[in-house]
């Protein structure tokens, strides 16, 4: 009898301890998650911006500009820019390739990420 307690109590302990040492493992992964999120924010923001300042300077003064991201589940990231304007419209395959080129340039260049355009 106090045999089977013991056993019991064993499994029981290491089921604990198994149970905690996941716990903090989880932990450590969300909180790297959480800084990866806060640096692409950053770099995403920057972007916007650089964006708008490129449109501007191209005669684009009121685009609408959408950045769409898919964070996929080994890190990598795709993202969709999406530009609203009546006068792109207008633009020949030329000129439209010649937009993406010049927005090409201001990407955050990373392995995990690729860009595409919408006009």
């Amino acid at each position: 009898m106090m045999k089977k307690r013991f056993g019991i109590l064993t499994i029981l302990l290491v089921l604990i301890i198994i149970f905690c040492v996941k716990g903090t493992v989880m932990s450590k992964e969300n909180n790297e998650r959480a800084k990866q999120n806060y640096y692409y924010a950053a770099l995403e923001q920057d972007y916007l911006e650089r964006t708008r300042q490129i449109l501007h300077g191209e005669g684009y003064e009121s685009c609408g500009i959408n950045l769409t991201r898919v964070t996929y589940e080994d890190g990598k990231r795709e993202y969709t820019v999406l530009l609203h304007h009546r006068r792109l419209e207008c633009l020949s395959g030329e000129e439209k390739l010649e937009l993406k080129n010049m927005l090409s340039q201001i990407e955050f260049h990373n392995e995990e990420c690729s860009f595409y355009y919408e006009l």
